[in-house]
């Protein structure tokens, strides 16, 4: 607390004496373009975000609101449907498959369980799900003839090293890029793998086989994001932006503080990070100071406040910066304030909460119905015939995520020399009416296989 400041979470704030909410947009942490490389003596890496963190940054905001991590979740289950297994694919004359039969022994099924196919898909989906980007590990057997293990890096603790030219050479893996940020970590806290061509895979792994140059090599698994060369970026990052997660996450504390301390509410202060960036740099203050940059933005915070409920101040204008954005044709002001009505003990905030809750799931494709209930004081459900569609569609928007974690699995096939008829494959649950299956729900015949 600085006076009568009272900070209910990183960028929120209660005003008592202004009588007045502030809320600091962070959408400036998600910047990725034209970030510079980092670069020690032993490896060169591209960086995830500002500081090298954004995957971290992502984590700790899903964290704090259950929407998103719940949607998030949910995009991951829905992938993976009932579960990988090890199918014989039936096909017609013309060579479609048509059906398939579970199989259960040889060398195949071996390779599966040796693996746990199920776990190592899972992992895929998630950071698929999360972060649009997943990095699995093939690892060749002591005589390089062929694949014995399959591994799965996690995103968070991953980053592209890159060689002279700026290309990706290396799969760069640390528990310890948060340790240090914008740096990289000692060498020996890292562990490296060569990355494949992704449009040539297993040629490059049979050229890599036979160099025995490498125990183990990663491919790329990915969504585009038009303009990001390295690190795919999902488009529901959008929330975190344009400050719907911002009003959501600050919505419980609020409504708990303002409770508290029985205020009465007459305006809203949005304030852009970018702002305390234009202060910091007239301070004189550096980036990497993290304990000098909190005490100015306390100081500012306290200057907001002292103008917002000064008597002096009464009817005086603010000067403050904005910036045009949008190629020209959108306006950003660094400050704006609102004025509201006192309504927030009659529960105003959890008719928000309702409306950013499903701006959020809208963003992220998830029908709130499909999770189970929308958020809120008017909680609407739908029926149970517009569930099933919705979600058979979703199944279906869901097929390129499905395409990608099937693909590994794929390349083991060809390494390794399984049976042209033998693929791992993901069957989905088709849901249907009681009176055509007693349990509601049966498999589906349709399965994806690669």
């Amino acid at each position: 607390m600085t006076d009568d400041v009272i900070w209910v979470g990183e960028n929120t704030a209660l005003m008592e004496k202004a009588h007045a909410i502030l809320m600091v947009t962070s959408h400036s942490l998600f910047d990725e373009k034209n970030l510079n490389i980092i670069e020690d003596d032993n490896y060169r890496v591209a960086p995830w975000g500002l500081q090298n963190l954004l995957p971290q940054t992502v984590m700790d905001k899903i964290e704090s609101v259950e929407i998103i991590g719940t949607n998030s979740d949910f995009n991951a289950r829905v992938c993976y449907g009932n579960g990988p297994k090890v199918a014989r694919l039936m096909r017609d004359e013309s060579g479609k498959i048509r059906d398939w039969a579970e199989v259960t022994e040889g060398k195949e099924y071996d390779w599966f369980l040796e693996n746990n196919v199920p776990q190592l898909t899972l992992e895929i989906l998630t950071d698929l799900s999360y972060f649009h980007n997943a990095f699995p590990l093939f690892v060749f057997d002591k005589n390089f003839t062929g694949i014995k293990r399959m591994l799965h890096r996690e995103a968070m603790f991953s980053r592209w090293g890159l060689d002279d030219k700026d290309q990706i050479k290396w799969l760069l893996y640390s528990s310890k890029w948060d340790k240090s940020p914008g740096s990289i970590p000692d060498n020996a806290d890292i562990e490296k793998s060569y990355v494949i061509d992704e449009f040539a895979a297993v040629k490059d792994i049979r050229t890599q086989m036979a160099a025995k140059a490498y125990k183990r090599v990663c491919m790329a698994l990915y969504l585009p994001s038009p303009g990001r060369p390295y690190y795919s970026y999902p488009n529901w990052y959008s929330v975190f932006r344009s400050g719907w997660y911002d009003n959501i996450a600050a919505i419980p504390e609020l409504k708990k503080a303002i409770l508290e301390h029985n205020l009465g509410i007459r305006y809203i202060i949005y304030a852009s990070d970018k702002y305390f960036t234009y202060r910091e740099q007239q301070a004189g203050v550096p980036a990497d100071d993290i304990a000098k940059r909190i005490e100015l933005k306390k100081k500012v915070v306290k200057e907001l406040n002292d103008f917002a409920c000064g008597a002096e101040n009464q009817g005086k204008a603010m000067t403050v910066l904005k910036e045009m954005t949008g190629n020209g044709n959108t306006e950003e002001k660094y400050i704006h304030i609102e004025t509201i009505n006192d309504m927030v003990k009659e529960g105003e905030f959890l008719t928000d909460y309702e409306t950013v809750a499903n701006v959020i799931s809208y963003a992220m494709g998830v029908h709130p119905s499909l999770i189970g209930a929308v958020p809120g004081k008017n909680s609407n459900s739908l029926s149970g015939s517009n569930i099933r569609e919705i979600y058979l569609m979703k199944q279906a928007q869901m097929r390129p995520y499905i395409d990608l974690v099937l693909r590994p699995f794929s390349i083991v096939k060809q390494i390794n020399g399984w049976d042209k008829d033998i693929a791992i494959v993901l069957p989905e649950y088709i849901f249907t009416t009681l009176d055509q299956n007693k349990s509601g729900k049966q498999e589906s015949t349709n399965t994806y296989a690669q």
